[in-house]
């Protein structure tokens, strides 16, 4: 599971700072996350619930056309959803560029896959506050996901993520952007490749 690279902000940085001198203890009493951040990290979800259905549909209708790379050909219904935008940027490059907009294209397909990192976080740690501060704490015991991050977690501790709430705030409402343009984005492909 990829998650996302951490923004080295100045109150990141205080926060990370604060967090290494506390104890177990204090880390567990964190204060919890309100209705608003339950809304924000469920829309992320429900975004990334939509834009994986219509990547599976697009890829779907790729398969119909032979439009997909040899590599993706039996394995395009199984694909983890992190691989789904790698194999599409690859479809959209080999397109028409007189009928396709390959850089718009390619960029939204870009945002999906930044932006998947952060839905791979709220669905896999839980969540803190951090007193006084407008971020969330990220923590999970997976020493596996820690090591894909470059760490290996020690006995006793745990792997922590900050994150500015504000800015996790905006990176939501912008892959509600992403989810709408590839709603639309599959509806035209729909129309354009499906035919025999």
């Amino acid at each position: 599971m990829a998650l996302p690279r951490e923004i080295r902000t100045a109150k990141v940085i205080e926060v990370n700072e604060a967090i290494k001198k506390m104890s177990p203890q204090e880390l567990s009493e964190l204060p919890g996350l309100d209705e608003d951040d339950f809304a924000t990290f469920g829309a992320l979800i429900q975004h990334f619930c939509f834009i994986d259905l219509n990547l599976r549909r697009a890829l779907e209708i790729f398969a119909i056309a032979k439009m997909l790379p040899k590599s993706a050909v039996k394995r395009y219904p199984d694909l983890p959803d992190s691989e789904l935008t790698e194999v599409l940027v690859e479809i959209v490059k080999r397109m028409d560029a007189t009928v396709e907009d390959i850089q718009t294209a390619s960029t939204f397909l870009d945002g999906i896959s930044k932006t998947r990192k952060n839905r791979n976080l709220v669905g896999h740690f839980a969540g803190k506050r951090f007193p006084n501060e407008d971020v969330y704490v990220f923590v999970s015991k997976s020493d596996k996901d820690a090591r894909k991050a470059g760490i290996g977690l020690r006995l006793g501790h745990v792997h922590i993520a900050v994150v500015g709430r504000s800015e996790f705030s905006a990176m939501t409402e912008s892959v509600g952007r992403l989810q709408l343009w590839l709603a639309n984005k599959y509806q035209e492909w729909e129309l354009r490749y499906s035919r025999p």
